[in-house]
C-alpha cells in the first residue's frame, strides 16, 4: 500500500482544544513523542492552564499546540505535528497561529518552561529537529539546563554536609510558617510564590531552614506516595522530588541550600522512595555532590517580542 499523501497546508484549520479531543491528541503524542510516554492525568495537570489548539488537516487532528503567559512572560509548553505533516507548513501555521493569540504586552516567548506547568525545561535533547524549527521562528540558545537522578534507597546527609551548616534546623513548614514562607518568596523568588501558596496547601511538602528563629530558606518535597510523577514510565521504582530550592542571600554561602536538599532526600528515603529526582537545573556539579547525575538535557531557548 503507497504511503498516506502529506497533509496539504490549504486544507488546514486551527480551532481551540476541546475535551473531547483528549484521545486524538495523546495519540498524535505518542506517535510524534514517543521517547516521552505520559498519561492523560499528566497531560491535564501541564496544559490545563494554557491556552490549547488542535489543527485539522484532511479532515483529522494533525498538530497540537499549548502555551501560556505570565505578564510579560510566554512560553511554548508544547507543540506536536502528526509525522505525515512535518514539512508541508503545518507546525509553522500552528505556531504562527499561537503567536498571534498571545495578545499584547509579551516582551518574551522561552520554549517548554517560563510562564507556568511545563513538561520540558528547555527544549529536549532528544528532539534534535525542534531547535531548527524553532530557530526559524526566531528562537535562540541562551543556555543549558538538564533533569537530574539519585539513588537514595539508603540516603544519609553526609556529615560534611551537616557541620557545615551547624546551628540550621531543617524541618517540615508548620500552618503558622505559612505567611513567613510566601514572604520569603515574595523578596526574593516571586516567581515561585504562587507554587508555595498551593504547596502549603498539601501538608509535609514544604521544607524550611530555620536559623536564630527565621527562615531563611525552603524547597519543596513530595512523593513517593501520592506523588503522580510525570515521567512514571521512563523512571523505575519509587521516585520522591524536590524542588524550588531557595535561601536568602544574608544566608548564601554556609552550605544551607545543600544541607536542605540533603535533609530532602532523607525525608523522601524515610518515605519510602528509592530514586530522588531533581528537575530544570543548571547546578549539575553542585547536586552532584549529593549523588545526583544527569538524567536528560535540555536545550533554552526564547524569542524577544517585543
Amino acid at each position: 500500500m503507497a504511503p498516506a499523501p502529506p497533509h496539504r497546508l490549504a486544507e488546514h484549520e486551527v480551532r481551540q482544544y476541546r475535551a473531547e479531543d483528549e484521545v486524538a491528541v495523546l495519540e498524535l503524542w505518542a506517535n510524534a513523542l514517543p521517547q516521552w510516554p505520559v498519561t492523560a492525568a499528566g497531560f491535564r495537570a501541564k496544559t490545563a492552564r494554557g491556552v490549547q489548539h488542535v489543527m485539522i488537516a484532511g479532515g483529522a487532528l494533525a498538530g497540537y499546540i499549548c502555551v501560556a503567559r505570565a505578564g510579560t512572560q510566554a512560553q511554548l509548553t508544547a507543540i506536536a505535528i502528526d509525522l505525515a505533516g512535518r514539512r508541508a507548513g503545518l507546525g509553522s501555521a500552528l505556531l504562527t497561529h499561537a503567536r498571534a493569540g498571545l495578545g499584547g504586552g509579551i516582551r518574551t516567548w522561552s520554549a517548554g518552561s517560563g510562564a507556568g506547568p511545563y513538561f520540558w525545561p528547555g527544549i529536549p535533547a532528544d528532539a534534535p529537529e525542534a531547535l531548527p524549527f524553532l530557530r526559524a521562528h526566531g528562537f535562540r540558545r541562551v543556555g543549558e539546563a538538564a533533569d537530574l537522578l539519585a539513588d537514595i534507597s539508603h540516603f544519609r546527609a553526609p556529615e560534611w554536609v551537616i557541620r557545615r551548616a551547624d546551628g540550621v534546623r531543617f524541618e517540615l513548614a508548620a500552618e503558622s510558617d505559612a505567611a513567613e514562607v510566601i514572604g520569603l518568596q515574595e523578596r526574593h523568588f516571586p516567581q515561585w510564590r504562587e507554587f508555595y501558596e498551593h504547596q502549603l496547601t498539601i501538608p509535609g511538602t514544604v521544607l524550611v531552614a530555620r536559623e536564630h528563629g527565621q527562615i531563611v530558606g525552603t524547597c519543596t518535597v513530595e512523593g513517593p506516595a501520592g506523588h503522580d510523577f510525570l515521567w512514571a514510565e521512563l523512571v523505575p521504582g519509587a521516585v520522591g522530588e524536590f524542588g524550588c530550592v531557595g535561601v536568602d542571600p544574608t544566608a548564601r554561602r554556609r552550605g544551607i541550600g545543600l544541607a536542605m536538599v540533603a535533609r530532602a532526600c532523607e525525608l523522601l528515603s524515610a518515605r519510602g522512595a528509592s530514586v530522588c529526582y531533581c528537575a530544570y537545573t543548571y547546578l549539575d556539579d553542585w547536586y552532584g555532590k549529593l549523588g545526583f547525575t544527569r538524567w536528560r538535557g535540555y536545550t533554552m531557548a526564547s524569542a524577544d517580542l517585543t
